[in-house]
């Protein structure tokens, strides 16, 4: 048995030993993720500091519990979109988890929905749309929602594909990227090479370049795509409380709060401190969701309480698939859900609903 064999081996054996996301994070890094997939799924613009910058965000707020509340029967479930989810905690859109396991989003679908959590299934996925589809159709547990991610192309046809395979397959909503140009500063840390070796691996696009976003697109393209689906539209991508009123302007079904993993542009705003923003711009008239440096289940708890109706991971999942596929896929959520479930028990919080924004401050 080859050495790599024998350290993937060593690594599912103390899988339990695993109890944070910085755990999963300390040992894909070091341990299960090659050269290139390292340096993808850690790319920020130029550097790793963007995506901090986004973690460290959520240092400037602090938790403050009510007590004396009966919390014996604490409950994370609720709905998102009208779809019944055991936590409202999610799966972002990444691309490329070919990268980080060969069952790739197979994998990743099968986790994410045995735990009852929502799964985004990025256009750049590693797995067609009819491979995952059917893998969520087969399992015995009744699936979740599954939602579709698309960009909006310079070859329109491309996205009215997406949408209506989407559709067809038994994807509930359609995640619209709306913050991604043509130009995006995480590229220049990735060698040429990696776009050659890639470029075959997203059978979702069936054209080259793969990413062809196009900078000529406004609101009446969103517009547009809400027109040309049959799903509800969530715009990924909104971090102001204008763009976030125009997009429900635009007939979105809700929108996700995002700053692309901070992999766009330099010093950009974090996602937990424009929540407030949006959440108020939209009064309620659409749920607003958020990504973006989720690490520990009061991270959660803090979006919950600044107004999301969930947040979602990317980077996490990743290294949990890494470690050990679905299983470690699995245990990330758990985490995240274990962390969320004793935060709302010690802040006084009995359901999701119970979350209220005096519970945190900032400081």
């Amino acid at each position: 048995m080859s050495s790599q064999c024998n350290k993937k081996l060593d690594m599912i054996g103390r899988i339990d030993k695993l109890k944070t996301l910085r755990d999963f994070e300390k040992c894909a890094l070091e341990e299960s993720l090659d050269y290139y997939a390292k340096l993808y799924f850690s790319a920020g613009a130029c550097s790793t500091s963007t995506p901090k910058h986004n973690e460290d965000a959520f240092n400037r707020y602090k938790i403050r519990p009510r007590v004396l509340r009966d919390v014996s029967k604490t409950n994370l479930e609720c709905h998102l979109l009208d779809c019944h989810v055991s936590c409202p905690i999610g799966i972002s859109p990444t691309a490329l988890h070919c990268l980080a396991h060969s069952e790739a989003e197979l994998a990743t679908a099968r986790g994410c929905c045995k735990e009852g959590c929502v799964f985004i299934l990025s256009s750049s996925a590693s797995r067609s749309i009819e491979e995952v589809a059917t893998e969520v159709s087969n399992l015995k547990e009744t699936p979740p929602a599954l939602w579709m991610q698309t960009y909006i192309h310079n070859d329109r046809s491309i996205t009215l594909d997406i949408i209506q395979k989407a559709e067809s397959f038994g994807f509930s909503a359609i995640v619209v990227t709306v913050d991604s140009s043509s130009s995006a500063l995480w590229k220049k840390v990735m060698p040429d090479e990696f776009f050659e070796m890639v470029s075959p691996k997203m059978p979702n696009l069936p054209s080259l370049p793969r990413l062809i976003s196009d900078n000529s697109v406004t609101f009446e393209d969103l517009k547009w795509v809400v027109e040309n689906s049959k799903l509800p539209v969530i715009a990924k991508g909104i971090l102001s409380g204008e763009d976030a009123k125009a997009a429900v302007e635009c007939g979105v079904s809700a929108i996700m709060v995002s700053n692309h993993g901070g992999r766009l542009i330099e010093r950009v705003v974090s996602t937990i401190e424009v929540l407030e923003e949006v959440v108020d711009a939209v009064n309620g008239k659409v749920e607003v969701y958020m990504d973006g440096g989720i690490r520990r289940g009061s991270d959660v708890f803090i979006a919950l309480a600044l107004g999301a109706k969930a947040a979602f991971i990317g980077r996490p999942v990743i290294w949990g698939l890494s470690v050990d596929g679905e299983n470690g896929v699995r245990k990330v959520l758990q985490i995240l859900k274990e962390e969320l479930l004793i935060t709302m028990q010690v802040a006084g919080a009995q359901s999701i609903e119970d979350i209220k924004r005096s519970m945190v401050v900032k400081i």
